[in-house]
């Protein structure tokens, strides 16, 4: 693994970033022999076995691909959720929460924006934090 993966990874966490005007990316991998771009950031290239991979910051906005409303789920996770897929740019498919949206509201393609949101609690009673996404405001992108 190259010294500066490495370096995202650990500075990422997981693999989320936060933009100095409050937009909030993830970080993948970018493969330097085939040019596939994969999330999470992995030290192997899925498509083509290389090694040689650099971070990359994907797009903070995306297109839902498919989601399922979730009813049950290990203690913790705020109940109901809704986990999806989301298609960004880079043509990488991450899979996500979608969250602060009525579910019969969601629609095939419709933009979504990256954020940090609580997902559930952890053991300690402190909100357990990571990437999700949420529907792009009308009027906003």
């Amino acid at each position: 693994m190259s010294q500066e993966l490495q370096e995202a990874l650990n500075l990422a966490g997981d693999a989320v970033t936060t933009d100095s005007d409050g937009t909030v990316r993830l970080v993948g991998s970018e493969c330097g022999d085939c040019n596939k771009n994969v999330f999470p950031p992995t030290a192997v290239c899925p498509e083509c076995m290389s090694e040689n991979l650099a971070p990359i910051k994907l797009s903070a906005e995306g297109k839902l691909y498919s989601w399922s409303v979730v009813h049950a789920a290990p203690k913790g996770w705020n109940l109901p959720f809704i986990a999806a897929y989301v298609d960004l740019p880079e043509e990488v498919r991450v899979f996500a929460h979608i969250v602060d949206v009525d579910p019969d509201s969601l629609e095939m393609e419709m933009p979504v924006v990256a954020r940090i949101a609580a997902l559930g609690t952890e053991e300690s009673g402190a909100p357990f934090e990571s990437y999700a996404f949420t529907p792009v405001q009308k009027g906003n992108s």
